[in-house]
């Protein structure tokens, strides 16, 4: 076993009594050890942005009070507002020249992710994303940028893989007998999505395709579209969407009575948003979209360790909101937070060059960490898709619950195919 590897499990296990003060074997903090947070807190992302800032908070709460801090200090930010590429570019240098920090946080956005990193390489300052997924993110041989989410063609990854491994025998067809259509907005994250999934589909699976049919998420008329699909008849639409574009799409498909077996989507925005649930009521019923985990999830199938922090942050983000349901912001950004915590306990340094190799010999199996991830970065420092366990929600009655993998899971797929829509109920 490699020693930074070791060094994290060890942690992991020392103790699963979760009372109010350290676990057991943790020394308290002493001295404090700065990091940088970058996130959009004003302008049309400050929601979301607000959310993973709170969700970093929770986490930094919780590390330091329950887990020991990092590195035995305890862990404290700096806040910068990245309300857009050039503000998130001269608040990574601000937090770097000025606030001193070696490593920075963020950014939710794929429309931010890119200048800040770029801002923290001339810096030579580590730069540790949780969210953003644009996949050239980690394609631009940056040594000091990695991200512990998932990338683009990981939703098309996992897509693929909920298709092929729970669908098809559902529908009682083989993977190579199933004609997918394959619609979405057109931004980066819309198109590395969707030719990520087919992909996959056509060369691991021989999957059928129809499409892809490419749109702006700001049109105001889907029908053309439709009428394209009903032609087409697919059995299954990957629909990757923004949030009034797949409201807009999901009320004019119930107007044409367009019909197919079930709809998969990845990703907060669109079907993953509950604003498209509020929009529909049970009409919104039986669309899947791949997310963090929602209600039913089972922790107790996690590994020890991974109950551990997870029922922790469970419970601490209950006391701070009052909420049950954890929101993505809150999980992204607080497990992308633990993964630098055991990253930075493992290499006992911000040196980029030691702390690099510390973080790429990290190989935690799925179930280790917080939302039941594993670890392992590639070269890239991007961590692997197959470690970054995703889970498919589906639309049940209202509210989005996890029904993938069952094994995580209470609650179970519905609707499967989709049938007449005064059926879904």
């Amino acid at each position: 076993m490699k020693t930074a590897t070791r060094v994290v499990i060890v942690f992991g296990i020392l103790g699963l009594a979760l009372g109010a003060g350290l676990v057991q074997g943790q020394q308290p903090p002493s001295g404090e050890y700065k990091i940088g947070v970058l996130e959009p807190l004003t302008g049309n992302l400050a929601v979301q942005g607000k959310l993973h800032v709170e969700g970093y908070e929770i986490m930094r709460d919780l590390i330091n009070t329950r887990f020991g801090g990092v590195m035995g200090k305890k862990l404290v930010f700096a806040v910068g507002d990245a309300v857009d590429p050039t503000a998130a570019a001269s608040e990574a240098t601000r937090l770097a020249a000025r606030e001193g920090v070696k490593i920075i946080t963020g950014t939710f956005s794929s429309t931010l992710c890119g200048a800040a990193s770029e801002a923290a390489a001339r810096q030579n300052v580590i730069y540790w994303e949780t969210s953003c997924v644009d996949p050239r993110l980690t394609r631009r041989n940056l040594k000091n940028v990695f991200r512990t989410e998932i990338d683009g063609t990981g939703f098309g990854w996992y897509n693929i893989e909920f298709i092929a491994k729970h669908l098809a025998h559902r529908l009682g067809k083989k993977t190579n007998e199933l004609k997918i259509a394959y619609l979405s907005e057109d931004s980066s994250y819309g198109q590395s999505v969707t030719e990520s999934a087919r992909q996959r589909a056509k060369q691991e699976f021989g999957m059928q395709e129809v499409g892809p049919e490419y749109y702006t998420f700001t049109t105001n008329d889907l029908t053309p579209v439709l009428l394209k699909l009903k032609a087409a008849n697919p059995d299954i639409l990957h629909h990757i969407s923004r949030d009034q574009d797949a409201i807009l799409f999901w009320r004019q498909a119930r107007e044409q009575n367009f019909q197919v077996k079930a709809v998969v989507h990845a990703g907060a925005t669109g079907y993953g948003n509950p604003g498209f649930g509020k929009a529909f009521g049970n009409d919104a019923n039986g669309p899947f979209a791949l997310l963090e985990p929602g209600p039913g999830l089972i922790i107790e199938k996690f590994r020890p360790e991974g109950q551990l922090v997870e029922r922790a942050f469970r419970e601490a983000v209950k006391t701070k909101t009052g909420a049950d349901v954890l929101a993505g912001g809150h999980q992204l950004a607080g497990g992308g937070l633990w993964v630098l915590k055991l990253a930075l306990d493992a290499a006992k340094t911000d040196d980029l060059d030691k702390f690099r190799a510390a973080v790429l010999s990290l190989d935690l199996p799925v179930g280790s960490a917080v939302n039941g991830w594993g670890v392992k970065f590639d070269e890239t420092g991007q961590n692997s898709n197959a470690r970054v366990q995703h889970y498919m929600l589906q639309w049940q009655n209202g509210s989005l619950v996890t029904v993938w993998p069952e094994e995580f899971t209470t609650h179970r797929a519905k609707w499967i195919p989709l049938g007449p829509w005064d059926q879904r109920k």
